[in-house]
């Protein structure tokens, strides 16, 4: 949960490359559950009858909806935590090749 807090809130210092490959995996569990869970939504869309669909059909596509945004602030989330290692560490890549 640390490594988390630390990515997100971008104390760089303190945060390892273990850290950050760590956040990732659990970004791409959870990139992997909400798909599945968008599937699953779908389903019960398509099987739902036809009586309760009238009922139903409103909160269902506010679900969707909802999901659909939540996927794409993970994927920006996602870029920005890719973006921010990459730069950490190719600056110190860097500083690392002057240096010798």
């Amino acid at each position: 949960m640390e490594a988390i807090r630390n990515v997100l809130s971008e104390e760089t210092k303190k945060v390892r490359r273990e850290d950050y490959n760590k956040v990732q995996f659990k970004l791409d569990e959870l990139e992997s559950q909400m798909n599945e869970t968008v599937k699953e939504l779908r389903k019960v869309q398509d099987t739902m009858p036809e009586g309760l669909n009238l009922l139903c059909s409103g909160r269902m596509r506010n679900m969707s909806q909802c999901l659909s945004d939540a996927q794409k602030n993970l994927k920006q989330l996602k870029e920005k935590i890719r973006e921010h290692k990459k730069s950490k560490y190719q600056s110190t890549q860097v500083e690392e090749k002057k240096d010798k």
